[in-house]
């Protein structure tokens, strides 16, 4: 609710017609409103490395900074109060927020966390627009509500709350919020009904961090594992989940766990998709090493698996460090092992139906979801590990950016967290099942599904609506700087 109200203090201090010219500068302001709001949302990644978490914010706080000066800009440029002018300009912040989302989805590997319309993961029929522009229609609507509203109360201000004049920005925000939630009602109503179903066994141990990669403590990770993935067999399930590198010494090259995982098949008879630790052989360097990857395998009873999915977009500061090529000495402040990156999306082909992995925060990128949706995914599979950030918000966070991505493809998702929240999404965004948050245990759900269904018109188009976000976004910035360079 916050969400539709939340940008009026910044927009206090840059939407007036006098704001390019304060001191400090819209950019200043932004960039500090901007750090504030970061280092409230992902304070979590302070039980990764600090000084990855505090560098990330200030960089994310840039692209607040940019818009606050794009916004004080705009207004300079038309101080004038009304209706009509007003509306331009909603539109166009609106549209320079998108722009900005899309960069920061993308600059540097990207970090799509938290775009404004996730606020509204529990609002399903606002939130069925992503099925057509994606996560960032959504977003659109928000800002544009946001900036209307201030400015009509900028116009009632000098107008002295006298109704001289129709409130146009305000009206127009109001059809549109209206708009967008009878027709996200009329298509939840009418949906069409999944045909098929698997039923699932997700497996949560909630292993903490600190002891995950302990070689003495794995025999304990293994035990706990084993159990309650045997407790769940006891329910038959079609296919059971481990979590995100539920094995930190993966079958692939650790005799050990292969020889476990097959004692294990023999027993339970049920296959198992589970994320471990990957690795191949490294002859590019001086000495022989190792090139790990975190991977996700899907086991069969006979102990054979299938190509393996290897994440593509890794985590900064957590698997991977930012710029280290030019700052190696910040290796020492960031733990854990050098992940790699994997070359492509994989399909896991499950009793006709068509799995899509995707691991830890992959679920916040559009584009992935998007491309698994293209090969011809049926149900999107989230494997993470949640634990990095104990209980704090993060893992309600992750959840909620997920609620997007089903919306955007129309597929169901299910996630299997090894702390946090393992459920089930249905393809409208809806909460289908859940194990409880943050304990050990296992859950057995019925996953529905349709199997086949037509790409949404997001999957066809991709980000087309962001994309005109920037060109117009793009355009205006140019001609005002062709003012501003004029005017010198």
């Amino acid at each position: 609710m916050l969400a539709w109200f939340a940008w009026f203090p910044l927009l206090a201090q840059v939407a007036t017609p006098t704001a390019a010219s304060r001191v400090p500068t819209p950019f200043a302001l932004g960039w500090t409103s901007g750090l504030v709001f970061w280092l409230m949302s992902i304070s979590w990644l302070n039980h990764v490395t600090w000084l990855g978490m505090v560098s990330l914010c200030m960089f994310l706080a840039l692209y607040t900074a940019c818009w606050s000066w794009f916004v004080a800009t705009l207004r300079a440029r038309w101080p004038r109060v009304h209706g009509v002018t007003h509306i331009l300009l909603s539109l166009l912040c609106a549209a320079a927020w998108v722009a900005l989302e899309w960069l920061r989805g993308w600059i540097f590997g990207g970090f799509p966390w938290n775009f404004a319309a996730v606020s509204q993961y529990r609002n399903l029929p606002l939130i069925q627009t992503a099925a057509w522009t994606g996560a960032y229609g959504v977003s659109f609507v928000i800002l544009f509500f946001n900036v209307s509203l201030w400015f009509t109360w900028c116009r009632m201000k000098e107008e002295r709350f006298a109704a001289r004049s129709w409130r146009y920005e305000f009206s127009l925000a109001l059809f549109l919020v209206a708009a967008l939630f009878f027709v996200g009602f009329h298509a939840i109503r009418h949906r069409s009904p999944e045909t098929q179903s698997l039923k699932i066994g997700l497996i949560q141990p909630n292993i903490p961090q600190e002891v995950k990669f302990e070689p003495l403590r794995l025999e304990d990770q293994l035990a706990r594992l084993e159990g309650l993935t045997k407790q769940a067999a006891a329910f038959h399930p079609d296919l059971i989940l481990w979590p995100e590198t539920a094995l930190v010494d993966g079958p692939t090259y650790s005799d050990s766990s292969r020889r476990w995982l097959r004692e294990l098949m023999k027993q339970i008879q049920i296959p198992i998709l589970l994320g471990a630790l990957d690795a191949e052989p490294d002859d590019t360097g001086s000495k022989p090493r190792w090139k790990y990857y975190n991977g996700a395998i899907l086991l069969r009873p006979n102990g054979m698996w299938d190509p393996i999915y290897r994440k593509l977009h890794l985590v900064p500061f957590g698997e991977y460090l930012p710029l280290e090529k030019w700052f190696p000495w910040a290796r020492k402040f960031v733990p854990g092992v050098a992940i790699h990156e994997g070359q492509k999306p994989v399909l896991f082909h499950f009793r006709g139906a068509r799995l899509g992995g995707l691991i830890c925060f992959e679920d916040t990128f559009p584009s992935l979801a998007r491309a698994l949706d293209r090969e011809g995914v049926d149900i999107l599979v989230n494997l993470t590990n949640d634990a990095w950030f104990k209980k704090s918000p993060g893992a309600a966070m992750h959840a909620a950016n997920a609620v997007l991505r089903c919306v955007e493809t129309r597929h169901p998702m299910i996630r299997c967290a090894n702390s946090g929240y393992s459920l089930v999404i249905g393809p409208y965004g809806q909460i289908v099942d859940s194990a409880t948050p943050f304990e050990m245990g296992f859950k057995c759900t019925t996953v529905p599904y349709e199997e086949g269904t037509l790409l949404t018109f997001y999957s066809q188009h991709g980000d087309w609506f962001a994309g005109i976000c920037l060109a117009v976004s793009g355009i205006v910035v140019f001609f005002l700087f062709l003012e501003h360079r004029r005017k010198a």
